[in-house]
């Protein structure tokens, strides 16, 4: 149950249908989550697809992509999202020892250090909203300015994400296959 019902297509305008029929065509998005809300908005919702493909394909790897969504979808205590990111990660490979300790807020052992890296940059920027001298240093070093930007636009669209399905009130699955420890 959401606060906010979803729209349907036939009640919406020419601008409202385009987007629904994108929608429904690149991500299957429809009706349900953070969806509910975006459909209010075509704008918004024609966006946040192109960044959701953007997402897919950005210089950060698919495993480094869902530690910042799991991160950021958590600072936002964020339900459904968590349990939609946790089932990407799982699929993504993404260890379930990584998705839980970010989940109960400790930093996960990486084996790998540009893993750790995006971890790191990602906690400082939600932490505070900028990159501490140190901080942009290392990140600079290990990431590069691409990786960097497309990890702030990575935080970016999780934090839409987040806070649409927060707004719309859209719960967890049953079938979760994790579920958000809030704060």
């Amino acid at each position: 149950m959401t606060r906010i019902s979803a729209p349907r297509r036939e009640e919406m305008d020419e601008e409202g249908r385009k987007a629904y029929d994108q929608a429904a065509g690149s991500t299957g998005n429809v009706g349900h989550g953070p969806a509910i809300l975006y459909a209010y908005s075509p704008s918004v919702w024609r966006l946040h697809n192109a960044s959701s493909q953007h997402v897919l394909h950005c210089a950060l790897t698919n495993r480094q992509v869902r530690v910042v969504s799991l991160m950021t979808v958590k600072h936002w205590n964020a339900d459904y999202p968590w349990s939609a990111q946790a089932k990407a990660a799982i699929k993504a490979g993404l260890e379930p020892e990584i998705m839980e300790a970010i989940n109960e807020g400790r930093r996960p052992d990486f084996a790998d250090a540009t893993d750790a890296a995006v971890y790191d940059a990602t906690k400082e920027l939600l932490s505070s909203g900028n990159l501490s001298d140190t901080g942009f240093k290392a990140a600079e070093a290990a990431l590069g300015y691409h990786r960097l930007s497309d990890l702030v636009g990575t935080i970016g669209h999780f934090t839409t994400t987040a806070l649409s399905a927060n707004v719309a009130g859209c719960t967890a699955p049953n079938d979760a296959p994790s579920k958000l420890k809030r704060r």
